[in-house]
């Protein structure tokens, strides 16, 4: 078991990354043990210091490509109330069509 300092339950020994069950992503695993080191090395104005799980982006390069940040639908209506929610959608076309002058609908999918 990994606490959310990334310590695990033998004293000294630290854990970061995809082991540890979270997020896995690579940027989330660089941001962890910048984290750990700064609590390790950098002095008392760092110790609490942690990475914080919520809100991360990811995304998925599929066709379309997808992608998501924070709660779901479902999650966020369970969390804070359906009437306490304003949900937005919105579409992208992707970066490589953007120079076009084409509605987002006509350009390739």
């Amino acid at each position: 078991a990994v606490d959310e300092y990334s310590a695990t339950t033998a004293d000294g020994i630290y854990a970061v990354g995809d082991v540890c069950g979270n997020i896995e992503l690579t940027p989330m695993a660089i941001a962890s043990g910048r984290r750990l080191a700064d609590r390790l090395f950098a002095g008392p104005a760092f110790a609490n210091a942690k990475v914080s799980y919520e809100n991360v982006p990811t995304v998925i390069f599929s066709h379309p490509p997808i992608g998501t940040v924070g709660l779901t639908e479902k999650e966020a209506k369970d969390k804070y109330g359906e009437d306490n929610l304003t949900i937005y959608r919105s579409k992208f076309a992707n970066l490589q069509y953007g120079i076009y002058d084409v509605e987002a609908e006509d350009k390739p999918k």
